[in-house]
């Protein structure tokens, strides 16, 4: 199985991964397409299956480009299980989707061999949101298709567990929930929030770039999505107004003549980003200092801020995957690991411990639902609780934990 990612529009050969010319018209042999994920079998044949379905969801469903990659992936590793076990996708039950999920809980998925002691290095999350992927195949093929869908009896009726002290509300509920056969019980890890010194260590690290540091400092004290920073727009980096420690940077889709679009879909569509004005001008010094000399040398032809360093992809959009990258290397060179998403965690938390209303908190993070945002605010609760707790343990002479 080929898996080919490609963010820009060209026609493909139907039976190959050979580009053909802009200039020749498409006939039944090839297929004009714009940002696309296709999947192939060994003979490089095209699924198309699966390249239908994966563009029916990035056309019609409007899907982001990064979301269509992953059930590109999730596919690709759906069909190389029916591969080993010469199982037809138009034939399948609940039971093949019940030895799909034990195939993925297999430490080697090409090793036929199961030793029991060892266990897959997919968590359980991972593994529900590939046969979620599955399942939104299977109901595009029972739709467009009439295939018969082994997602169709999958929820399971069970009664509501009673409670001595019924909650709010609880007379507006049937007493009954329906349960997926297939969900993999999941246990949350939570929030990891950086503490003061862990913030300070990473932005004076000597192993980080000067790059990794303004970006680091950007997700910290906006809270921005590590998409929306490698998003940013060099045009939203303008002059700051002088006087203000506070400026807004707006946030925008990348127009569809720019490269990278995967990595750069907003999640929450357009939005304000509120940015302290010293940060604005460092960003600004970025611009000048580093952006306009690869402009020039590598005659850069997008408007993305953060750049790739590297000899092989210098000038070229910084990807998802260096920022990681980043971390890792930072990370162990520190003694702890972090990730981008953390600096949204720390940024979100320490608002929240400043008692901001969540009204205002969810504006700042961009969270659709308040439930999203919610969870900070029980964080900081929680801290709170503790924190007033220690002088009753003192009064009984209980003081530091030992």
């Amino acid at each position: 199985m080929y898996l080919r990612i490609n963010e820009s529009s060209f026609i493909i050969s139907k039976y190959s991964d050979y580009k053909v010319d802009y200039n020749i018209k498409s006939n039944n042999d090839t297929l004009l397409v714009h940002s696309h994920v296709a999947l192939f079998d060994d003979e490089w044949n095209i699924i198309d299956d699966v390249f239908n379905f994966l563009q029916n969801r990035q056309n019609l469903k409007r899907q982001a480009f990064n979301t269509i990659v992953t059930k590109g992936q999730d596919l690709k590793l759906y069909y190389s299980f029916l591969k080993q076990y010469k199982l037809n996708p138009h034939k399948i039950d609940n039971k093949k989707i019940n030895d799909f999920i034990a195939w993925l809980m297999l430490p080697d998925t090409s090793n036929k061999q199961i030793y029991l002691h060892v266990k897959t290095n997919r968590t359980a999350k991972t593994i529900n949101r590939i046969v979620s992927s599955i399942r939104d195949f299977y109901k595009y093929l029972e739709a467009f298709k009439d295939i018969e869908n082994p997602f169709k009896h999958e929820y399971e009726t069970i009664k509501r567990p009673t409670f001595k002290n019924k909650s709010f509300l609880s007379h507006t509920q049937d007493g009954v929930v329906q349960k997926s056969i297939f969900k993999v019980k999941e246990f949350k890890k939570g929030v990891r929030v950086l503490s003061r010194e862990q913030c300070e260590a990473i932005l004076t690290s000597d192993v980080a770039l000067p790059r990794d540091k303004l970006l680091f400092e950007l997700l910290l004290l906006t809270g921005m999505r590590i998409g929306e920073a490698l998003n940013l727009n060099i045009n939203a980096v303008g002059i700051s107004q002088i006087g203000e420690p506070v400026q807004e940077i707006k946030m925008s889709k990348a127009s569809d003549n720019q490269v990278g679009l995967r990595q750069r879909q907003l999640k929450t569509g357009n939005r304000d980003i509120f940015i302290p004005t010293k940060l604005a001008k460092k960003l600004e010094q970025y611009y000048e200092d580093t952006w306009l000399k690869y402009c020039e040398e590598k005659q850069i032809a997008h408007e993305y801020l953060f750049i790739s360093e590297s000899k092989r992809s210098k000038g070229e959009p910084l990807s998802y995957q260096s920022v990681w990258e980043r971390c890792r290397v930072v990370g162990n060179s520190l003694g702890f690991s972090f990730t981008p998403h953390d600096f949204r965690h720390t940024f979100a938390t320490n608002l929240a411990r400043s008692n901001i209303g969540i009204e205002k908190l969810r504006r700042l993070l961009g969270h659709r639902d308040m439930s999203s945002t919610d969870i900070y605010i029980q964080i900081a609760n929680k801290e709170s609780i503790a924190t007033d707790l220690i002088p009753f343990f003192e009064s009984y002479g209980i003081s530091d934990v030992e």
